[in-house]
């Protein structure tokens, strides 16, 4: 930069803050947190992180994800933009602590928070109409997490393979499976061998309804 370039405002408040005792600049800063609403909120959650906690890892998920009723209301897509950019907001200052060279949690551990994540979030869209697919952004986050923390599990392939199948049609709102996880070839045929067995255990079951349902249309003529 030019000698003679007027410095940025950000330097200018940088260097006026520079001058000024750190008590005064700590009073100012709170007092701006506070009388912010969405500021403090966010404050509040890297409060709550900083302790490193897993536990203090699920509160996040109330704070960020809180129960709502956003089905009938005036300018409703408004609020429900607001809803989400927030809920945004608060997991990505989980994720600047996941992603830290000392994170906080195993791997594992994040895996069974992503997962309540996911479980909290079709939990609110029972009374949030997210119709205009304002919830989308999170949920790709949430969901590119979720896939690589299920690869790096020390799980048995046939434990991996079990886990899909239950979690196939689980949730409303989820990755896709097997389509969005990606599947390694010995992970696929396990997968696949298990729904074909599931399917085949299923077929007795279907035979005698439809059994059932012959010959209950038979004995109505």
């Amino acid at each position: 930069m030019s000698n003679n370039a007027k410095p940025s405002f950000n330097e200018q408040l940088l260097a006026y803050f520079q001058q000024q005792p750190p008590e005064q600049v700590a009073q100012w800063l709170v007092q701006n947190i506070a009388a912010d609403k969405s500021l403090k909120k966010q404050w509040q959650v890297k409060l709550l992180l900083s302790s490193g906690k897993p536990n203090d890892f699920k509160k996040l998920l109330t704070q960020a994800l809180p129960k709502k009723e956003l089905l009938h209301t005036r300018h409703l897509w408004h609020k429900v933009g607001l809803y989400f950019d927030e809920a945004l907001t608060l997991f990505e200052l989980a994720f600047e602590h996941l992603d830290a060279s000392d994170s906080p949690l195993t791997n594992e551990q994040q895996f069974t928070w992503l997962m309540q994540a996911f479980e909290r979030l079709n939990l609110v869209l029972e009374t949030i109409d997210d119709s205009g697919g304002y919830r989308l952004e999170l949920v790709d986050h949430l969901s590119a997490r979720l896939v690589r923390a299920f690869h790096l599990l020390d799980w048995p392939l046939v434990q991996k393979a079990s886990w899909l199948q239950e979690h196939q049609f689980k949730y409303d709102v989820f990755p896709y499976i097997p389509e969005e996880f990606e599947l390694p070839e010995d992970l696929l045929t396990a997968y696949t061998s298990l729904a074909n067995k599931k399917a085949k255990q299923s077929e007795p079951d279907n035979l005698s309804m439809a059994l059932l349902d012959r010959l209950q249309n038979k004995n109505k003529h």
